[in-house]
């Protein structure tokens, strides 16, 4: 199944390249990143830098017997890993590297990167609804971002222990027990799921800043875009490098405000590109800093 999938991404990858190099002028998308203004350069990449930060604390606290460099480098790793390998193979980073460094069980890892993925999943898709309707609801909008950033863990804690009467089989039923514990150990789901917030605001802000520059687009007008991008993510086909499926979720989501499929397709390149390029950064630091334990050990 795993050289199927390889071979199915690698496929994906190569048709990809094939119709984008016929439908857009490549070079001129990679001109115009290049001409940005150094201000907006630094801004977005801190912002994207921020972000990648912030995940790595709540790496940090997910694992806590794990010191925190080395929780950076499993966690900007497994970003690295998860962004570039296909078929959502990448994901499997992560708790592969929980054993090694942390001796936490592969299972555990597993049911903790379900949880921060679940986590990841209600932040994106709220902070994203509430930015696209901003021009629109104005403070109404401010306020359902307040209270999906002070309620979320709140109906967390009622709502997954709810699943605690449902029979499973004791494989499921594990997994199950480790969710209710998360949701019910309030300190550390509230600092967890803060940490995803302002990890995703961050993202988030980062790429409306490039695309706004880039294109002209108001910033609000470009969630849809970003939306449809990000999500494409939780598919379980796409190519290598997510080739293909961003592209296409991007312009889905670029649908629903009405911009051109081809115009669209642009603008989601150049997010691909900024997300490659942060994801090469962060991986080679995430490299250095888990090459340094081992050396050390």
């Amino acid at each position: 199944m795993i050289q199927l999938k390889l071979i199915v991404a690698v496929l994906l990858l190569l048709a990809t390249i094939w119709i984008v190099g016929s439908l857009i002028d490549l070079t001129a998308l990679l001109t115009a990143i290049g001409s940005l203004p150094g201000r907006t350069i630094l801004i977005v990449f801190l912002l994207g830098a921020t972000s990648w930060f912030l995940r790595g604390l709540r790496t940090w606290i997910l694992f806590e017997g794990v010191p925190l460099l080395d929780s950076l480098g499993m966690s900007f790793v497994h970003n690295t890993a998860n962004n570039l390998a296909p078929m959502r193979l990448g994901e499997l980073v992560l708790p592969a590297m929980a054993r090694w460094i942390g001796d936490v069980e592969f299972s555990v890892g597993l049911i903790g990167l379900v949880w921060i993925r679940l986590l990841d999943f209600i932040s994106l898709v709220g902070i994203s609804i509430c930015i696209i309707l901003l021009p629109t609801m104005g403070s109404i909008m401010l306020a359902l971002v307040a209270a999906l950033i002070f309620l979320t863990p709140l109906l967390l804690a009622v709502v997954v222990p709810k699943i605690g009467h449902i029979w499973l089989p004791q494989i499921l039923a594990n997994a199950r027990d480790q969710l209710i514990f998360e949701a019910q150990n309030g300190r550390r789901l509230k600092q967890m799921w803060r940490l995803t917030v302002l990890a995703w605001l961050a993202k988030i802000v980062g790429m409306g800043i490039l695309l706004a520059a880039l294109s002209g687009i108001p910033m609000t007008d470009l969630m849809a875009t970003i939306l449809g991008a990000e999500l494409s993510s939780i598919l379980p086909i796409h190519g290598v490098a997510g080739a293909g499926s961003y592209e296409l979720g991007g312009i889905l989501g670029s649908a629903l405000i009405g911009l051109s499929p081809i115009l669209a397709l642009e603008i989601t390149i150049q997010l691909h590109i900024y997300v490659l390029s942060l994801t090469m950064v962060f991986g080679i630091l995430g490299s250095l800093l888990l090459l340094k334990r081992t050396l050390h050990v």
